[in-house]
């Protein structure tokens, strides 16, 4: 299995560490360099206080006769240049593997979040802030590279530096290497009491940053209604409502961080000067010389530098982790809509689609019950019923956009539950009532029915659509971006790509959703033509509020509260006098009501 399809396959149960060595793996020597590498770092500390020691031991020893002590010298400061090329030829070396490992690590973090996320079924993104999930992946990539350089690179270092300082000290004094040790032992005691409680409220700092990021977001995506209702300052107060739970998080987290620091200051005053006190005295008493002096104090001080880094950056550490944990939420909601084991590409002949007892729940509420339904091949058949009687949630199962609680959907015999998304998706195409486009150019978001189609074909699928004019008239044509959510255009022009791009798709089944609802009626007179020719030889699926676009369909099925109450041609359902020719009558404006409550009490018409 290749690195990509380990990285693909995340489990729900993961926790931290496993997510993140998933990715290392990958990279795995070059991070195993990378910390042998700031291994330096260690030998660094403890090799310039041990050269001091030599230094100060020889000068003190040919004090009298200083001359003779430059062949010494010389060798000495040979070893300490050769030295100090070492250990600076590893650091920088370090830092080019650092170059190329982390934006690699950065980028696979991303893209397997991402490629998890968007997988996810519509009724996930009507739960989640989109900003929010956007943020999430955002903090785990930095949060992770920070994780990782913190351990490699200072963590692991100032261990074996304070177990190496600690050999040192006992071996030129018992005494003091255990007063060093009881510090250090303090010292990294008070760091993991206080650390814990930073990181309890980074979890919590991290989960209302995400909520504040996702609140800003929704406010500045809709823009509009806020500048059309001038809410500047309603939407500033909603804002500052989960700025202010951000703030208390991260406040309450910094307080113990101050308070970590104030009783580790303490501890250094205690130890240092404790230290200083007892080398003084054994030097007084003969029992170590000066160099050793000089070393101990200069190791003292290299190791207080190290243990206060390592402080220092444990609140940021902890507070790194509770975002990341935060963040990884998003790897462990489980996606409700996958491909099963041994799927199989879908084979479309006809067309047919067939529904076997057929049951479906939205939470509590019951659409379907049993139902049992066939379209054959090439039919062209309208949904029709008021909002919420089960038209979308009809469609939404046929693409797979939910999981069927009891039944099967059938495609020419096949069971659209065992095979691909990606190739049933790809044998449907879907013209939305409000369709939404990426702010890219126009030939992206056409070009996005088929991404492998060539620009003539773009343009073809164009000029049926009737977009191809519009497109001319832009600055710069087919390369014109269109705005985020397609704002520079208008909804009819957003109408007339959404059709391009199903019209690119060639898709054996069609599924209109008041394709037609945004165009003016001279459009939608061209555009009808072109959807007529684009229905032939198709298994088409109309959904319409605007009953008169259902007049030429083969069949009519009237939803209502989830079950087919009528079906039948137009003129069928007419005859009978029954649902849809009360619809019929009391439509206003050529339009369906939003449900049979707004038309109750309005007055019946004879039909024509």
């Amino acid at each position: 299995m290749s690195d990509e399809s380990k990285l693909s396959k995340v489990d729900n149960t993961i926790n931290l560490v496993d997510f993140i060595w998933r990715f290392v793996r990958t990279q795995r020597w070059t991070f195993a360099i990378m910390l042998l590498l700031s291994l330096v770092w260690t030998f660094e500390m403890l090799f310039w206080p041990f050269f001091l020691w030599i230094i100060v031991d020889v000068l003190m020893l040919y004090d009298v006769d200083r001359l003779s002590a430059w062949p010494f010298l010389k060798i000495l400061l040979m070893f300490g240049a050769g030295s100090f090329i070492f250990m600076e030829g590893g650091f920088r070396l370090r830092d080019f593997l650092q170059a190329r490992a982390f934006p690699k690590l950065q980028a696979d973090i991303r893209m397997t979040m991402f490629d998890h996320v968007q997988h996810h079924s519509p009724k996930y993104f009507n739960e989640h802030f989109s900003g929010s999930l956007a943020n999430k992946i955002g903090d785990m990539v930095l949060t992770t590279t920070l994780i990782l350089r913190t351990v490699l690179m200072l963590f692991i270092p100032a261990c074996l530096s304070c177990i190496l300082t600690l050999v040192i000290f006992s071996q030129m004094n018992a005494f003091l290497a255990l007063i060093a040790g009881i510090w250090i032992a303090t010292h990294f005691a008070l760091c993991w009491i206080f650390t814990l409680k930073c990181a309890k409220y980074s979890h919590l700092h991290g989960e209302s940053r995400s909520t504040l990021i996702g609140k800003v977001v929704d406010s500045l995506t809709n823009n509009f209604v806020v500048n059309l209702f001038f809410r500047f300052r309603f939407e500033k107060d909603h804002i500052a409502q989960f700025q202010m739970e951000e703030q208390k998080a991260n406040y309450v987290g910094q307080v113990y961080a101050a308070k970590m620091f104030t009783s580790l200051s303490v501890a250094l005053i205690v130890e240092i000067f404790t230290l200083i006190w007892f080398m003084i005295f054994y030097w007084l008493h003969g029992k170590i010389s000066t160099g050793e002096v000089v070393q101990l104090f200069y190791t003292i001080w290299n190791l207080y530098m190290v243990v206060w880094v390592v402080a220092d950056r444990a609140p940021e550490f902890f507070q790194s982790i509770g975002i990341a944990k935060q963040a990884l939420s998003v790897m462990q909601d489980p996606q409700d809509i996958l491909d099963p084991t041994h799927a199989v590409d879908l084979s479309i002949k006809r067309g047919e689609i067939i529904f076997e007892d057929v049951s479906f729940c939205y939470g509590e509420k019951k659409i379907f019950q049993n139902k049992n339904l066939q379209i054959s091949a090439g039919e062209k058949v309208g949904l029709v019923g008021y909002s919420g009687a089960g038209k979308s949630t009809f469609v939404n199962l046929i693409l797979r956009f939910f999981s069927l609680e009891k039944g099967r959907i059938l495609i020419d015999g096949q069971d659209i539950a065992s095979v691909t998304l990606e190739s049933l998706r790809g044998k449907i195409a879907l013209i939305p009532q409000d369709p939404i486009l990426f702010h890219r150019s126009l030939e992206d978001n056409i070009r996005y029915g088929r991404v492998e189609a060539s620009q003539q074909e773009v343009i073809a699928a164009s000029k049926l659509a009737h977009c191809d004019e519009f497109i001319k008239k832009c600055s710069n044509g087919y390369s014109s971006l269109v705005g985020e959510r397609g704002t520079k255009l208008s909804g009819g022009e957003k109408q007339r790509i959404a059709i391009a791009r199903a019209m690119l798709l060639k898709a054996p089944i069609l599924i209109l959703d008041e394709a037609t609802s945004a165009l003016d009626s001279v459009t939608e007179r061209y555009i009808q033509d072109s959807l007529e020719e684009l229905m032939a030889n198709r298994t088409t699926i109309v959904v319409a509020h605007r009953l008169s676009t259902l007049s030429k369909m083969d069949r009519i099925l009237v939803f209502d509260h989830g079950k087919i109450i009528e079906q039948g041609s137009h003129l069928e359902l007419l005859n009978k006098k029954g649902h849809y020719a009360h619809m019929w009558q009391m439509q206003a404006g050529g339009f369906l009501p939003d449900s049979s409550e707004s038309i109750s009490n309005m007055q019946p018409k004879t039909p024509t």
